[in-house]
């Protein structure tokens, strides 16, 4: 399974991974916050029974106003999850506001970086940039800032806070789909 097949036909990666049915995604959290805690305590998991593999969590930027999460980074630097990845979706808003209003993190890649976790910034909309990333081999406790716009590429949804809970129209539906087949790949 790869990024490559992310949200394309007859792919195991849609938009929202379902809870069950991809045996390599043992969770699809709701709860804000409790993603980093679940992959930290697979990673521990795999590093106790000595298992090859890396253990990857997507999260939002809102997300990092919850607790848990730099709990689960306390958690994942001392027991030196050096397989652990993961990924912060920073597209600026939250259900709440934009994130400088709700908690203002910035510089957030610096942070993490305060607890010894390599950080990488990129455009999470350069699938060959997240795939570089992602793809090393380096080991350690790593995090990467993807820097996205939300609703990128469909013009009423562009950095609009409200598209977080809309419903679309059927008409609204088949322009976001004109707009995103018409957009430079």
């Amino acid at each position: 399974m790869t990024l490559r097949t992310f949200h394309k036909d007859g792919t195991l990666l849609s938009g929202h991974v379902p809870p069950h049915g991809i045996p390599d995604v043992p969770f699809a959290t709701g709860s804000l916050g409790h993603g980093l805690s679940l992959s930290a305590g697979l990673a521990l998991g795999k590093k106790l029974r000595n298992e090859q593999g890396r253990v990857f969590c997507l999260m939002s930027d809102g997300e990092w106003n919850e607790g848990s999460c730099w709990e689960s980074l306390i958690f994942a630097h001392q027991h030196q999850l050096d397989n652990l990845t993961f990924i912060v979706d920073f597209n600026g808003l939250q259900g709440f506001g934009s994130t400088r209003e709700v908690a203002d993190l910035e510089p957030l890649a610096d942070k993490f970086r305060a607890f010894e976790v390599q950080s990488f910034e990129v455009d999470g909309h350069n699938q060959a940039a997240l795939a570089a990333v992602l793809d090393s081999h380096e080991p350690g406790l790593r995090a990467v800032v993807a820097h996205t716009e939300k609703g990128h590429g469909v013009s009423f949804m562009a950095n609009r806070m409200e598209w977080h809970y809309l419903p679309l129209t059927e008409a609204l539906y088949h322009q976001a789909l004109e707009e995103i087949n018409q957009a430079p790949n």
